[in-house]
């Protein structure tokens, strides 16, 4: 990806390897300058050739100079345009020049491109794989298609346009004009068996973290349809997409060959993942195959007509360009904002965005969570308050039955025989013996429940299964062929716990399930570590020295009470000193990540907003500030949660809890941020031993079941410990292997036993928490 220069030509930027500007850059058309009355002010001719760009999509430049800027939009709104220079005269950028400038550098991009796609090609094809282009009728995918057009021969691949039923009619034509352009290769369109209003009102409206209309819409009818054209269930295909890095902080982390990351049969190709817009549009202009009216327009992306994803530029051009087509999905988005919004804040909520940050069913007509679970004695047993399947077809996903009497039976799960009782009404399911039910056999059956409970025949786990024996029929039932099954749950687990994609977007998910009460009691001020070294060059003194305002001293304050580094207000004498674990931290600094640890270790016990993050915020994923206000619920106020969360992102973005331990890495999108949770990767043994301890001494449990009592109890409202897992971000796997490591490293702080069945972690009540940090001295 090269940054890019302006030179002293119209129009012309050279691309460079260490330039100044590194910005999404977009040539803009006389359409969009008349869409926005530009006429009154600019003089400019009647010409298809750009005439001027726009950088970072809204400010609009001549040579470097930003003439022009828009401000605003929405879906009811118009974007309006600042004029910083009148009476120009523009000329038609002269695009020969543009790609003379830069003709090189792109001569090898092309090349490494084509290189990239021949080679995987000849790697793929002799693995018989089939091979396939994902068009969109965007740039990125005509990109992607011309280059892929020019590497291979067009017997050697296929194009799939996903119709998802929710293109806008440009991009439509745009699809048509590119079977024209390349009338020898072989075009055809997958499609969903649901419409996207059906889908809409199953599902629920899309949100940023809850995009189940990529599933639904494109990536199962892309497999279907693969299987359809070969004839071939095992079909096992290359993808070539057209993701590029530059296009989100999600995708920056994206590698060139991604195998199995959204089916188990799919290897995702990126030949263009590299790629700058202003690369991008330098290749189209020159090979003059921009096709979509869109970008005419001042569309800078195209897709979905009502995405998640978009933003409120997107949203107040399409919706004035295209508000019929609009219509049907918005009025969904309309219906959920009365539905969760009270009447005074439905348009703005809306107008913003507010609503694409939705995860779980809270405010839809058929969310909520139509699953519970109880365990009496040695039986767990899940009550449905709603089902959509039958039972006893979908569980031998996880094993055959052995015997069965009537509604009792005997199943086979993981090589043990479990008995089952299923209530006359069928409204409850019970399984035992519990207590031989390893974590695997729990999950399975709870992502059983919530098939029966939520399925309505989408199909994604449809393709998730590699030996045909998942089907849904045309009554939108489950059928699962027991001779061809091998209970591999591939199509349990793609979902990441859940079960079921519509378990998924519809359950209640958030803080619901947490007593949140004093979560904002920081003034939105975070735990910043200018704040955390004040306090360790002076200790108590600090609070009256006037360096910090008087809202940061009382929010600092309460920061250090909840990290166990000063007296609370009732310790007598000393209250409002510092603690004994202050002073065995003290000497380690306030830079060392150590601290830092110990820190939000005891956050996880004291500060109810924390908690809530490490429970309820996985891991993995990129977290905007709206996210994660809808997340907490609406059972307190929009101020007291933004405040919360606020002081929460500005811990991330101020102290080594943010990128060091990985909890929320601060990620610059112009004027605000983003925050990725990866997890502490390598975290330090001493802050793991520390979390575990306090684990033991908050439960006073010592000897314990690493699933059965600590990771099963995490979200647990009711229980005493966070584990070190939840902390910090670590996955169960990962957070076995560091035990035992632990226990080779320190044996007379920690045993374990993980054989058979068994996990076992034995911790010395002989031991303290500052004994402990001792190992850090």
């Amino acid at each position: 990806m090269y940054a890019y220069e302006w030179t002293r030509q119209n129009g012309i930027y050279a691309l460079v390897i260490n330039g100044k500007v590194q910005k999404e850059i977009r040539p803009v058309f006389k359409e969009e300058l008349d869409y926005f009355g530009m006429n009154h002010y600019w003089t400019y001719p009647d010409t298809k050739a750009p005439l001027l760009w726009a950088e970072g999509i809204r400010r609009y430049v001549i040579d470097g100079r930003c003439v022009a800027e828009a401000k605003g939009g929405g879906f009811y709104s118009k974007p309006q345009i600042v004029v910083n220079e009148m009476d120009l005269t523009l000329e038609p950028i002269d695009v020969k020049a543009l790609w003379k400038q830069n003709e090189e550098i792109m001569f090898g991009l092309e090349n490494t491109a084509k290189s990239f796609i021949r080679k995987t090609y000849n790697e793929y094809a002799k693995q018989g794989y089939a091979f396939v282009v994902a068009f969109s009728g965007g740039k990125d995918s005509l990109v992607l298609l011309d280059l892929v057009s020019r590497a291979l021969s067009p017997g050697e691949f296929y194009v799939i346009f996903n119709n998802t039923g929710m293109e806008l009619s440009c991009t439509i034509e745009a699809v048509e004009k590119a079977k024209r352009h390349w009338p020898d290769l072989r075009f055809l369109e997958a499609k969903s068996h649901l419409n996207p209003e059906k889908s809409w009102g199953e599902f629920g409206p899309p949100g940023r973290r809850m995009r189940w209309c990529c599933s639904v819409h494109k990536s199962v009818p892309t497999i279907l349809t693969m299987r359809e054209i070969t004839g071939n269930y095992d079909v096992k295909a290359v993808v070539f997409d057209g993701v590029r890095r530059e296009e989100s902080a999600q995708r920056a982390n994206y590698i060139e060959t991604s195998v199995g990351a959204k089916n188990i049969n799919q290897i995702n190709c990126s030949p263009i993942l590299k790629w700058s817009t202003g690369e991008l549009y330098l290749y189209l202009i020159h090979r003059n195959i921009l096709f979509n009216q869109a970008y005419r327009q001042g569309l800078f992306r195209v897709g979905c007509m009502v995405c998640p994803m978009s933003s409120s530029w997107w949203d107040g051009i399409t919706n004035d360009y295209y508000g019929k087509e609009l219509a049907p999905l918005l009025k969904k988005v309309e219906k959920y904002a009365e539905l969760t919004k009270p009447p005074k804040e439905q348009k703005r909520f809306i107008e913003q965005g507010g609503w694409k940050a939705r995860m779980g069913g809270r405010g839809l007509p058929n969310g909520g969570n139509r699953v519970s679970e109880t365990i009496n004695g040695d039986a767990i047993t899940f009550h449905f308050s709603e089902r959509k399947q039958d039972w006893l077809s979908v569980v031998v996903i996880l094993g055959p039955i052995v015997e069965r009497d009537g509604n009792k039976g005997i199943q086979l799960i993981a090589n043990r025989e479990y008995a089952f009782c299923i209530s006359d009404d069928r409204k409850s399911v019970s399984y035992s013996p519990y207590k031989l039910m390893d974590r695997f056999v729990i999950s399975h059956l709870r992502g059983i429940a919530n098939k029966v409970a939520y399925c309505f025949g989408c199909k994604a786990c449809m393709v998730q299964c590699p030996c045909n024996a998942f089907l849904v029929d045309d009554s939108n039932h489950i059928f699962i062929r027991e001779d061809k099954c091998v209970h591999c749950s591939n199509c349990i687990e793609f979902t990441g716990g859940k079960g079921c994609l519509a378990a998924k977007s519809l359950s209640t998910t958030g803080g619901s399930g947490m007593e949140l009460k004093g979560m904002n009691r920081y003034q939105h001020f975070g735990l910043r570590r200018e704040f955390l070294e004040h306090f360790f060059d002076y200790k108590s003194e600090c609070f009256n020295m006037g360096v910090l305002g008087n809202r940061q001293y009382d929010a600092l304050k309460v920061w250090l009470k909840e990290a166990e580094l000063l007296y609370p207000n009732n310790k007598g004498d000393k209250s409002g000193t510092p603690t004994a674990l202050f002073e065995k931290l003290e000497p380690l600094g306030p830079f060392n990540p150590v601290v830092w640890a110990i820190i939000w270790t005891n956050l996880a016990y004291n500060s109810v907003i924390c908690k809530w993050y490490m429970l309820y915020a996985p891991v993995g994923e990129v977290y905007e500030k709206n996210d994660l206000v809808f997340m907490l619920g609406d059972d307190y106020s929009q101020s007291t949660r933004d405040n919360a969360i606020t002081a929460l992102l500005e811990t991330f973005r101020h102290s080594p809890i943010g990128s060091t331990l990985k909890q929320g890495i601060p990620i610059s999108t112009g004027a605000s941020y983003k925050f990725s949770k990866s997890g502490w990767e390598s975290p330090n043994a001493v802050a793991i031993l520390f979390s575990l301890y306090k684990w033991a001494e908050a439960t006073g449990e010592y000897t314990f079941s690493l699933h059965k009592t600590m990771i099963e109890n995490r979200r647990n409202a009711n229980w005493l410990g966070v584990d070190p897992g939840a902390i910090f971000g670590i996955s169960d796997d990962n957070l076995k292997e560091i035990l035992q490591s632990l226990a080779l490293q320190f044996e007379e702080f920690i045993r374990v036993s993980f054989q058979v069945n068994l996990d076992n972690v034995i911790l010395c009540r002989d031991i303290n928490l500052i004994d402990i940090l001792n190992l850090a001295q």
